[in-house]
């Protein structure tokens, strides 16, 4: 990074009335002298946060005319931004903004996104939150063959031209932050975890837990299959693969089902086990051709 570099931070804000004014007011306290612009996302808020931040002059402000969502709103704040850096931050006053500085001197190094590490996250998510966080972390690790350590942070920054690249293959819904990381680790880039201590949010959580839940598992699956598509098939099969195995256990050693029954299962469950692989592999080889065709 060099001082010519000019720095855009991303808010997107969807009903922040309470919050939004304070965490502007904290960015241009700790970092006025630094960022170049500050773009607020208004994604189609209707208790009137945009009429607060429409006579504001101190921001460049973008509006979508509904609600079209989170990843939506931070990449039309991307295609928005004049900085070279783009530093993404929420409306609710949850990240330090003071870390971003320390987080673009991160980039300096060489490192192609640097994200929020959240250290005190177990202190306030709900129990199904924490129990999803964890599958979907696991899983992650497994596909990226690294360690994770924050997969979704909301607080991250990386180049613009970088981010452009995978930007059509990233979630327009609230699994934007997962989508990126899982993209940058699976295309071989580097990323660094700055650690953070995560605030309480103002005002009331727009997260609906089931709903966010199923979505992020869909976004999961896609990336994957997209970007390492062998590791989704792996883990199908191991697990049909494990299905059979408990059929024939349960057949030899128990009279809940037949030995003739159980062997059976466990032939045709190993079948299509080796078929699923199977198709991983077609799909490994179809990306590497197109791949290799594009370079």
């Amino acid at each position: 990074m060099t001082l010519m570099e000019k720095i855009s931070l991303i808010i997107p804000c969807f009903n922040e009335r309470n919050a939004i004014e304070r965490t502007i007011d904290e960015i241009n306290f700790l970092l006025g002298k630094t960022l170049y612009e500050i773009v607020v996302v208004d994604d189609g808020s209707f208790d009137g946060t945009y009429e607060i931040l429409k006579n504001r002059k101190d921001i460049k402000l973008v509006r979508n005319p509904y609600n079209k969502g989170y990843g939506f709103s931070i990449k039309k704040g991307i295609m928005s931004a004049s900085g070279e850096i783009v530093a993404i931050t929420d409306a609710d006053g949850t990240y330090p903004i003071e870390s971003i500085l320390l987080m673009v001197k991160k980039l300096e190094e060489g490192y192609d996104i640097v994200i929020g590490r959240r250290n005190n996250l177990q202190n306030f998510d709900p129990f199904i939150k924490k129990l999803s966080r964890i599958l979907f972390k696991q899983i992650a690790q497994f596909v990226a063959g690294e360690k994770i350590l924050d997969v979704n942070s909301g607080l991250r920054v990386f180049r613009k031209d970088m981010i452009q690249k995978y930007m059509i293959n990233t979630s327009s819904g609230f699994s934007f932050s997962l989508s990126t990381t899982l993209i940058f680790i699976l295309e071989g880039l580097s990323v660094y975890y700055h650690p953070i201590e995560y605030r309480p949010r103002i005002g009331k959580s727009k997260v609906k837990y089931f709903r966010d839940i199923l979505r992020s598992a869909q976004i999961l699956v896609e990336t994957i299959t997209l970007y390492n598509p062998i590791k989704i098939f792996m883990l199908i099969s191991g697990l049909i693969s494990g299905l059979g195995l408990i059929v024939l256990l349960i057949s030899l050693f128990t009279d809940v089902l037949s030995s003739s029954f159980g062997i059976i299962g466990f032939v045709i469950l190993q079948g299509i086990a080796l078929y699923t692989f199977s198709l991983g592999l077609i799909a490994l080889l179809l990306k590497k051709r197109i791949v290799n065709e594009k370079q």
